[in-house]
C-alpha cells in the first residue's frame, strides 16, 4: 500500500486531502489507480483529482517514481510510515495538518520516550546556549526525556551530542530527504544518533534538497513531536522564532534561559519571548522541573552530581568541536603537554582525576576556542 500512498503525494494530491483518503477511503486507494473507484463520488472534495487519473501516462509515472523511492528507501535503511499506520508518531498527528507520509531512519517512534522535549536556537551560539543545553539536557535525559531538534549547526547540534552522550536518545527532523545530511558536517553525528537508538526523520523523499522554505516547514515538526519546547537563544529575526510561532499555534509551553544583564543581538528574540510573557523563565542549571512538569515527567532518581553533569558537558563538547586545531589551542592554552589524538578524552580525565587540571577551566577554554574557530571558517547557508 506504500506504494500507492507515495504515488498519491506525487501526483500532488494536497496533503491535508491525502490524510483525507487515507482516513475515509483507505481500501479505495489501489482501486484508484485501476480507474475503478468510485471515491470521487463519495467526496467531492477529491472531485478536483479525477482528470489526473484519467492521464494513465502520469499515473505510470507516479508510480515509477513511488518504486524508485522505495527501491532507494530499501538499500539506504529509509523506513515509511503514513498517518493512519500505527507506527506514525502520536503525538505529531495530533497537530494542525500533520504531514501524510513520514520518511525515517533508524528505531521506532513507540520506542522513544514520549516525554519530548524540543530544544532549538541560534545556529550561532554563545557560551549562554552551550552552558544551558550541557546542564540541562542531560539532568532531563537522566529522567527519561527525549530531545528533538532539527540537526543543523549550533543549537540544535549541540543538543542532539548533550542527549547522545548522556545515553539519551534524540530524534532529528530534517529539511530535506534522507539520502543526504545537511549540513555535511553533521554527517558523524546523524550516524551516532541512529546507532544510539534514536532517529533521522523528514516529510520529505530521497532526492529532496534542502530548499529555505523547507526549513521552516521542518519547524512545526520539531514542535509537533515534543510536548514542550526550549528555545535557547535566537535573534528576533532569526528563523528559529517560527518555533515558537508553532508552538503557541499548537499550544506547546515554551521555555528560555535566565539572560544576562546585557543582551546580545543573538538574544533578542529570546527577550522578546520572556518579556511577552510566550515564554517562562529557567533560572538557571538545576531548574529542570518546569519543563519537566510540562512534559508530564517527574523526578524519580536521586538527581545528578555537579561532577557528572560537567563530565558530560565535557565529553559533548569534545565530540562536536569544529576542527582539530580547537582541541590543540586548548592544549596549548593550559600548557598540557599532551597529544591530540582519538584517545584525548580518557588522557584528560587522568589529568582531572590528579587533578592536574581543572574541569571548568577545560570546558570554558575548549568552548570558547570553539566558537571562535566557527567565527573563522563556518559559513551558515541555512
Amino acid at each position: 500500500m506504500k506504494r500507492y500512498i507515495i504515488a498519491l503525494s506525487e501526483l500532488g494530491i494536497k496533503n491535508s486531502d491525502l490524510i483525507s483518503l487515507l482516513i475515509g477511503h483507505f481500501s479505495e486507494i489501489k482501486t484508484m489507480f485501476d480507474g475503478e473507484s468510485c471515491v470521487f463520488d463519495k467526496n467531492v472534495d477529491l472531485i478536483i483529482y479525477s482528470t489526473i487519473f484519467k492521464n494513465k501516462e502520469r499515473i505510470s509515472e507516479a508510480l515509477s517514481r513511488a518504486d524508485e523511492i522505495l527501491s532507494i528507501n530499501e538499500k539506504l535503511g529509509i523506513k515509511t510510515t503514513y498517518y493512519t499506520a500505527l507506527t506514525y508518531p502520536s503525538e505529531l498527528a495530533k497537530i494542525n495538518n500533520p504531514p501524510a507520509i513520514i520518511y525515517y531512519k533508524g528505531a521506532e517512534f513507540n520506542k522513544i520516550s514520549n516525554k519530548a522535549i524540543a530544544c532549538v536556537g541560534t545556529r550561532k551560539p554563545t557560551r549562554l546556549s552551550y552552558n544551558a543545553v550541557n546542564y540541562l539536557i542531560p539532568q532531563w535525559v537522566y529522567e527519561d526525556c527525549s530531545i528533538i531538534s532539527g540537526l543543523a549547526c549550533g543549537v540544535d547540534k549541540i543538543s542532539h551530542q548533550a542527549c547522545v552522550t548522556a545515553g539519551g536518545k534524540t530524534i532529528a527532523v530534517l529539511a530535506h530527504g534522507l539520502d543526504m545530511i545537511y549540513p555535511k558536517e553533521n554527517t558523524f553525528l546523524a550516524d551516532r544518533i541512529v546507532n544510539s537508538g534514536g532517529i533521522l526523520m523528514s516529510e520529505y523523499p530521497v532526492g529532496t534538497k534542502a530548499d529555505k522554505f523547507r526549513f521552516v516547514n521542518r519547524n512545526r515538526l520539531i514542535v509537533g513531536m515534543s510536548r514542550a519546547v526550549v528555545i535557547f537563544e535566537c535573534d528576533k529575526r532569526g528563523g528559529t522564532m517560527h518555533n515558537a510561532e508553532y508552538a503557541v499555534e499548537q499550544k506547546k509551553p515554551v521555555f528560555c534561559p535566565a539572560l544576562g544583564e546585557e543582551i546580545l543581538e543573538i538574544q533578542t528574540g529570546t527577550k522578546q519571548l520572556i518579556d511577552q510573557k510566550i515564554a517562562t523563565v529557567i533560572e538557571q542549571g538545576r531548574d529542570i522541573m518546569g519543563v519537566m512538569k510540562a512534559v508530564g515527567a517527574t523526578i524519580t532518581k536521586n538527581r545528578m552530581s555537579n561532577l557528572q553533569i560537567k563530565l558530560n558537558y565535557l565529553y559533548s563538547v569534545i565530540s562536536i568541536i569544529h576542527q582539530s586545531i580547537v582541541l590543540e589551542a586548548t592544549v596549548k592554552e593550559m600548557n598540557l603537554d599532551i597529544s591530540v589524538d582519538s584517545d584525548i578524552c580518557n588522557t584528560l580525565l587522568v589529568l582531572l582525576n590528579e587533578g592536574r587540571i581543572n574541569i571548568d577551566d577545560l570546558i570554558s577554554s575548549l568552548v570558547e576556542n570553539n566558537i571562535a574557530c566557527i567565527k573563522k571558517t563556518l559559513i551558515f547557508n541555512d
